[in-house]
């Protein structure tokens, strides 16, 4: 019996996993840009520390305002001294003299907590800027967010003109990034107007990025006899806008963090989880495997006398006169003890295949018009005789056990009613161009891995067309259909409707061609995964239910999601001034990302070094490709469109 807590813990592991190395790759990529709080400090802004200086002889006054703009409330004393030790060292190599700590994310009235105060003025700084006698009451910020102002006759103008001689303030609290002529403008009016006197100008968030003629303007609001004195908050260390830019008012940092995140939960995730599952539901699979050898000592060849053992194998073939024979003589070579029937069915072939299937000691259901492959297996399936039938293409061939393998799996596991074999790529003389090597990673991966883990569950959503096991009275409910132009997935999908188990034996193999170029991969894959789609859309109401069809279907979305990021990053890179450092880090993160996926799927390829080798390409050639193919056909799908497909004698429109 299967555990389900396996799951369970699997994901909970995955999210562990993910966390952990999304976090290291987080911080070690903004440690290389040096976008990490405090990565360069005023001292290397030799212009910007000239105005401060000026404006300090002018009689301004300097405060402190943490060390990166941090939030001082949740740090512990060892930090916040750590922090003020820092800005304390920065400010004396700037020749600067911090008369107060401002404290950042300071509370809107002012007030700091009594605790907090006494944490940071036991490192010997105030937290108050020196008090002036003032018969002005209130302390506000006018002008907050003005950077976006684009007209004195913005009504926020009039508002704040009309507020500010209302409360004649004691304290005038301004951001340095809002500091712009309607600003200047406004201070300028009410200050040489106003009959207060000893007001505090303080200008928060002075930075490594604020411009020294922005510092130099406001050092003039020293001049204003209403002015008792002008406070400027500097944040010593900071990272420069050229490393942290913006597209209008969106961070770009903040756009890629997103991108990054999409990339963990997306990819990184679900590949944890996968692995991890596979990995600790090995030690069920090795249990069922240990059961091989029946108890009573028969041989796995050997048919179960408790049970009817006529099979039959059929194979559908339309133009297949140069891999049929093969296929046949696959059937034929089988190592399966019991009585065994052959159907090769001649689905209205225009070349030689009909004949060639006649030399063969098979029985020939020769259909004179090709109805399709759905249509030739029903008709197949009328007249078999077996209580188990085994389908195949006929451009794939069985190794010499696989039937065995199929009849000892269903013998084992009684309330199993499909079993799916492996497929493996024909060897095809070992020539292989680099599409063969992906498909065969993928395949593996495919089988070994997402399939394996359906099987647990008897889940599987796929039996493959190339080797499939069936009990004959699942077929009594369940026949194939033209529906769909994937009507081994549409077989599939019906029979676990009709709460059919389905599982795998890996080791009943079977060897298929597959497509050599770019062109015939493209139209194979055209037509199995937009045929998934026309599942999804036929199924709808059953396919929301069951988590392995959500996962397939979101991988169509993740996919148009991914052209999208992918597209937008060229214009995103080209915001940064140090363009190389961000193409660097880009290049580390894949490659540490492709150093992860070999280290979760290398295992499977051990003892197939070539393919080993091939999944750095795999990732960076192959992964794409399919993304950008899934991304269109999804497209097309959800726009109606439709793609044009070629299946068997026939041409037409799928929508």
């Amino acid at each position: 019996m299967i555990n389900k807590f396996v799951p369970i813990v699997s994901l909970l592991l995955a999210v562990l996993v993910t966390l952990s190395i999304g976090l290291f790759l987080y911080t070690g990529l903004n440690h290389l840009n040096g976008n990490t709080p405090g990565s360069t400090t005023v001292l290397e802004e030799p212009k910007l520390l000239d105005a401060l200086r000026d404006a300090q002889d002018r009689g301004v006054l300097m405060g402190m305002h943490g060390w990166a703009h941090e939030n001082y409330s949740i740090l512990t004393p060892l930090q916040t001294k750590e922090n003020i030790e820092k800005g304390k060292e920065v400010f004396e190599k700037a020749g600067i003299v911090p008369v107060a700590f401002i404290l950042p994310e300071e509370p809107i009235n002012g007030i700091v907590d009594e605790s907090l105060k006494q944490k940071i003025e036991s490192n010997g700084i105030s937290t108050q800027l020196p008090v002036l006698e003032t018969s002005g009451s209130n302390r506000n910020e006018y002008t907050w967010e003005w950077s976006t102002m684009q007209s004195f006759d913005d009504p926020r103008y009039q508002e704040a003109s009309e507020q500010i001689r209302e409360e004649n303030p004691e304290t005038i609290l301004l951001h340095v990034q809002d500091w712009n002529p309607y600003t200047k403008q406004f201070l300028t009016d009410y200050l040489s107007s106003t009959n207060e006197m000893n007001i505090t100008v303080r200008v928060d968030d002075i930075e490594v990025n604020t411009r020294p003629e922005v510092v130099s303007d406001m050092a003039k609001l020293t001049q204003y006899e209403s002015v008792g004195q002008v406070a400027f908050s500097v944040i010593p260390a900071g990272s420069r806008k050229g490393d942290n830019p913006t597209i209008g008012n969106i961070n770009v940092n903040k756009i890629m963090e997103i991108y990054f995140g999409f990339f963990i939960i997306t990819s990184l995730l679900p590949l944890s989880f996968f692995v991890i599952w596979k990995l600790l539901s090995q030690r069920h699979k090795k249990r069922k495997q240990n059961k091989y050898l029946l108890e009573d000592g028969r041989d796995p060849k050997d048919p179960d006398p408790k049970d009817p053992m006529l099979v039959t194998v059929i194979a559908p073939a339309y133009n297949e006169e140069k891999a049929i024979g093969k296929c046949l003589q696959a059937i034929l070579n089988q190592d399966y003890k019991g009585e065994m029937e052959i159907i090769a069915v001649n689905d209205g072939s225009s070349d030689r295949t009909a004949e060639i299937i006649s030399k063969y000691p098979v029985k020939l259901l020769d259909l004179k018009v090709n109805g399709g492959k759905a249509n030739a297996l029903n008709e197949a399936i009328e007249i078999a005789k077996g209580d188990i039938l085994i389908f195949t293409d006929s451009d794939s061939y069985m190794a010499p056990d696989a039937v065995s393998s199929l009849m000892k799996c269903l013998n084992e596991n009684k309330d199993a009613q499909m079993v799916a074999g492996n497929v493996y790529i024909h060897d095809n003389r070992g020539k292989k161009g680099l599409m063969k090597y992906f498909q065969m990673i993928e395949y593996r991966t495919e089988q070994d891995i997402t399939r394996h883990l359906q099987s647990l569950s008897g889940s599987i959503l796929v039996c493959p067309g190339p080797l499939t096991a069936v009990r004959r009275k699942v077929c009594d409910v369940v026949r194939f259909s033209s529906e769909t132009i994937v009507e081994d997935a549409d077989f599939t999908i019906k029979a676990l409707k009709n709460s059919v188990k389905i599982i795998q034996e890996p080791k009943a193999m079977v060897y298929t061609n597959a497509p050599e170029t770019l062109r015939g991969w493209y139209k194979q894959r055209k037509r199995w995964w937009y045929g998934n789609l026309q599942l999804w859309r036929l199924h709808k109401k059953w396919a929301i239910k069951n988590p392995w069809m959500i996962f397939n279907y979101s991988g169509y979305i993740i996919g148009v999601c991914s052209i999208i990021l992918i597209m937008s990053i060229p214009c995103l890179i080209l915001q940064y001034e140090n363009i190389p450092l961000i193409l660097m880090s880009g290049i580390l993160c894949l490659a540490f990302s492709i150093m992860l996926y070999i280290i979760y799927i290398g295992p499977l390829f051990a003892k197939d070094k070539r393919l080993l080798v091939m999944l750095i390409p795999y990732v960076l050639i192959y992964a794409t490709i399919k993304v950008v193919v899934l991304s269109s056909l999804f497209l097309c799908y959800l726009t109606g469109k439709g793609v044009k497909v070629k299946f068997g004698a026939k041409t037409f429109v799928v929508r």
